[in-house]
């Protein structure tokens, strides 16, 4: 974290400054091998590993393709209650976010110093607003269920082709995002995990490797991982000095 400049001046090196690391011992059985597992700061390659990972698995489901003509035929065999169903929980995020809008949370209420406002004059509004806010909660929530209750039974009332399609494309979206989100670990792991005896050296040689692992060993690397990196990023968001898979 540190350098000799020429005036013998010790100087900080800044492209070292906000990394973490530390030695880990990933077992394995009887067996273990110690690495060092430290924090890294960009995560373009993560993100254009994702893409490639997740426009790979896209290409797999193309329309005159045979993986997309047997999600096609499952999907006509699967009952139209679980179907329906399957499309609404994909539907929800969405009627849930524009409920929100419609109906919004009343402004947080601020003391008014200039007023002269006491401290329990002001706890008795502030009560007051939160107490509006659950009341809103469970408005939006019933609201909410209403609102997948008619939008299931549109669904029952679509043809089956359109009631299929729905549901595919639903499972293609699913599926693609978990190859990114597969892929972007798997690079972050990579990058990630040094060489014990030689820091400056990645343990794996390609992310392939990573990729290969047994899922034991990859849970293990991931935990230190993510035990190493939130602190860090817990310490950063409350602004304090640092004394210490998750990604963006």
């Amino acid at each position: 974290m540190s350098r000799k400049a020429h005036d013998g001046q010790v100087r900080l090196s800044l492209m070292e400054m906000g990394v973490w690391s530390k030695p880990v011992q990933i077992q394995f059985g009887e067996a273990y091998e110690e690495v060092l597992i430290q924090t890294i700061g960009d995560r373009t390659g993560a993100l254009e590993y994702g893409h490639e990972a997740m426009q790979r698995k896209l290409l797999e489901y193309r329309a005159d393709g045979d993986r997309f003509a047997a999600l096609t035929e499952a999907l006509r065999l699967t009952p139209t209650e679980d179907i329906t169903t399957f499309v609404v929980e994909g539907e929800k995020p969405a009627l849930a976010e524009r409920l929100e809008r419609e109906i919004p949370d009343p402004v947080e209420p601020r003391r008014d110093l200039a007023a002269g406002e006491s401290e329990d004059g002001f706890a008795a509004r502030h009560q007051e607003w939160k107490s509006q806010c659950r009341q809103l909660e469970a408005r939006r929530e019933q609201e909410l269920q209403e609102r997948v209750r008619r939008r299931l039974e549109e669904l029952c009332a679509l043809p089956e082709d359109e009631l299929v399609g729905l549901a595919r494309a639903r499972r293609i979206d699913i599926e693609c995002w978990n190859a990114f989100h597969q892929a972007s670990d798997d690079w972050v792991l990579f990058e990630a995990t040094r060489r014990a005896e030689e820091p400056s050296r990645p343990y794996f040689s390609t992310v392939e490797e990573v990729g290969r692992l047994h899922p034991e060993v990859k849970a293990q690397l991931a935990a230190a991982y993510r035990d190493l990196e939130t602190p860090a990023e817990a310490l950063a968001k409350a602004g304090k000095p640092e004394d210490e898979l998750p990604k963006g």
